[in-house]
């Protein structure tokens, strides 16, 4: 009977002792690992996260495009040296918002030839022929003798000419282009008056599910275009940032209705110094 018993407790011991010998060896693995992390040293076995992965965490990564695929935006942009790629990284919106439509026919308005631009005007506008299959564009340019001089290398566009915060002349273009426009790119008004007028002018010619991207933010600081150079913090000034703020508001509220554009706003993303805002389509819930 004491045989039996002393067998009974043999099984019982040999599972155990297997069970207490793995954690002890799991135990030493997670020591190591610790160990390791703490001296500076990687843990051998352990794959990186995504070997992918190059350059600073805050690097963007152009998008790559096959050999038979459509160059993106940013290749385009890059190529006929547009600031929105080499100064800025404001391809990265373009790059994501625009390919659903670059093959269809698109209706655009750019604010700004790039008369200010050091080489004058055109990089944009090369880069929107391109990259669009079939683009109907236009520009309203604030600076008439730029857009005269420039006239004749920009048949590829229709180009008006008057004040971007002058309402008269905002609703003359728009009776005249019959609006419905897919695409509206503000990159030439950076007084806070004239981003403010344009976006709540503008934003009701603008088709549903179009989108209007507004660029160069960093101007809501600078106290010379109007804006707010203590960082925000004079309720007294109106800077296009504060509008952004104000329309997110009305986004976050079930009732929110500050602004009457916001009503229409299926969303609205932005990067450092641009944002874009979608346009609700209403046969999508």
């Amino acid at each position: 009977m004491m045989a039996v018993q002393r067998a009974h407790y043999i099984v019982l011991a040999v599972p155990t002792i297997l069970l207490l010998l793995g954690l002890a060896h799991q135990h030493d693995r997670v020591r190591d690992t610790i160990q390791n992390a703490w001296n500076g040293k990687e843990a051998l076995a352990t794959p990186p996260l995504s070997s992918s992965l190059k350059g600073p965490p805050t690097a963007l990564t152009p998008p790559s495009t096959g050999s038979d695929g459509p160059a993106s935006f940013h290749d385009i942009g890059d190529k006929y040296g547009t600031d929105k790629v080499k100064e800025r990284n404001y391809w990265f919106l373009y790059d994501k918002y625009l390919p659903p439509i670059r093959n269809q026919r698109v209706k655009m308005l750019e604010i700004g030839l790039g008369c200010d631009m050091a080489d004058g005007p055109g990089a944009s506008y090369y880069t929107w022929l391109e990259y669009f299959s079939h683009v109907e564009l236009y520009y309203i340019e604030s600076d008439a003798e730029c857009a005269r001089k420039w006239a004749a290398k920009t048949t590829g566009a229709k180009i008006y000419v008057g004040g971007l915060a002058d309402k008269s002349f905002l609703h003359t273009f728009i009776d005249e282009t019959g609006g419905e426009f897919d695409l509206v790119i503000d990159g030439g008004g950076h007084r806070m008056s004239q981003q403010m007028t344009l976006l709540e002018m503008l934003w009701k010619i603008i088709k549903p599910g179009g989108m209007y991207f507004v660029e160069d933010l960093e101007t809501s600081y600078v106290d010379r275009l109007g804006g707010d150079q203590s960082g925000g913090k004079d309720s007294k000034i109106k800077t296009m940032a504060k509008y952004i703020y104000e329309l997110m508001d009305d986004m976050f509220q079930a009732d929110g209705a500050k602004h009457t554009i916001g009503m229409h706003m299926r969303g609205i993303e932005c990067q450092r110094q641009i944002c874009v805002f979608v346009k609700k389509d209403m046969s999508v819930i």
